[in-house]
């Protein structure tokens, strides 16, 4: 199983739970409580030890889109807290210490938003959509001689 396939079997429950959705991966849909993960980056070395180990990160965004309103209403805000309290499991998840199963070799030491909230990052006013977007990494650390 590679980094990606353990990322996506985590986040897939989440997602079921709070969207009752799938979880699109690399790929983000135009249509309401669409959730996905897009990877930005993965093994992106941070440090070496002399023992031989490396801690890297995998960075990746999750795109969230719901309705959107231009309307004196409350769609927009009921959105925004959607997106928030999915950034808030990560951080309960953190703070529980359970993560995705890098594998034998790999220890996750942290996974964190990278940052306080979410970012709205589009709208689509015909079908009144909005994207927002939360970015965030997994710090793990790779045992000498490992190669997953």
């Amino acid at each position: 199983m590679t980094k990606h396939d353990a990322v996506k079997e985590y986040f897939e429950p989440k997602v079921l739970e709070l969207a009752d959705n799938v979880l699109n991966f690399n790929f983000s849909a135009e249509t309401r409580n669409s959730v996905s993960l897009i990877t930005n980056y993965s093994d992106r070395i941070v440090k070496r030890y002399v023992t031989g180990d490396v801690q890297k990160k995998y960075g990746f965004s999750i795109i969230i889109t719901q309705e959107y309103s231009s309307y004196d209403d409350d769609q927009n805000l009921r959105a925004m807290n959607f997106a928030q309290k999915f950034m808030d499991w990560i951080e309960t998840q953190n703070k529980a210490r359970d993560y995705p199963d890098f594998g034998e070799g790999c220890h996750i030491e942290k996974m964190q938003n990278l940052q306080n909230m979410p970012n709205l990052t589009g709208v689509n006013a015909g079908p009144g959509l909005a994207r927002y977007m939360l970015q965030c990494e997994i710090l793990y650390r790779e045992e000498k001689g490992d190669t997953t």
